[in-house]
């Protein structure tokens, strides 16, 4: 009857000793530390222990559930990634949206303020004089109107007179009287003196005209006066060329 007990190896599960154990009996007893075991638990921790691999080959490894764990993995950090940055694209949207409508308010609010403050502004000038309807016009004529004292005379320059004549108004220039004069096609130039027994402060008038009728009765388009200081006959000094419409405009001193 002995010998038909089949021994097998074991490790016990309390000391992990070698044993060897009936492979038939539920129960053993370890013979180092003498506590009892299962003997089915302890073949197995031999089995686990010892057991090797004699035909590798043959050996399928299923990693089908590792992989799957790992691309799982991967790809629900890659979602939480994604909706971090569509919540980040969002959110920047929304600053941008906000930002926008308040740049937007506020130059609507600015346009109008502008807006008035250069109609303030045009009104202040006009009202002022520093803007003249005639000046406007005789820079869109082209004109451009000089003048400068050299050798007690004063000389006058227009450049650009387009589409005007211009003429010496010896009435008008009160107590000054025409040296010279010359009117080609698109400029004009003269030199003006002082009369005789004229002193201190006296007015040099040149006059725009429609082309080709200066010598008609039609009214000038508007005038230059210019301010002089004349001693014995000579002009002395001279102030910048003034553009005005009529010659009642003119602040004469």
């Amino acid at each position: 009857m002995e010998n038909d007990v089949k021994m097998v190896p074991a490790l016990c599960t309390q000391c992990g000793g070698r044993v060897e154990v009936d492979a038939n009996s539920d129960e053993a007893k370890c013979p180092y530390c003498g506590m009892s075991f299962l003997v089915q638990k302890a073949i197995n921790n031999y089995n686990v222990k010892y057991a090797t691999i004699e035909h590798a080959d043959n050996v399928n490894i299923d990693m089908g559930g590792a992989v799957k764990e790992v691309l799982d993995f991967a790809g629900t950090q890659l979602n939480e990634s994604r909706k971090e940055w569509r919540e980040i694209r969002k959110e920047h949207n929304e600053e941008f949206k906000e930002s926008s409508a308040k740049s937007m308010k506020m130059f609507m609010i600015m346009m109008p303020c502008m807006f008035a403050f250069a109609v303030i502004a045009f009104i202040i000038l006009r009202l002022t004089g520093s803007i003249d309807d005639t000046d406007e016009q005789a820079a869109d004529s082209g004109s451009s109107i000089s003048a400068y004292v050299e050798n007690g005379c004063l000389y006058t320059d227009v450049t650009g007179a387009v589409g005007t004549d211009w003429k010496y108004l010896d009435f008008d220039s009160m107590g000054t009287v025409l040296m010279d004069e010359t009117n080609d096609m698109d400029d004009y130039h003269s030199c003006v003196s002082g009369a005789e027994d004229t002193e201190g402060v006296r007015y040099v008038v040149l006059a725009a005209y429609e082309e080709d009728n200066a010598d008609s009765n039609d009214d000038p388009l508007y005038y230059s006066v210019t301010r002089v200081v004349v001693e014995n006959t000579d002009i002395v000094e001279a102030s910048e060329p003034v553009i005005v419409d009529s010659l009642s405009e003119y602040n004469y001193e």
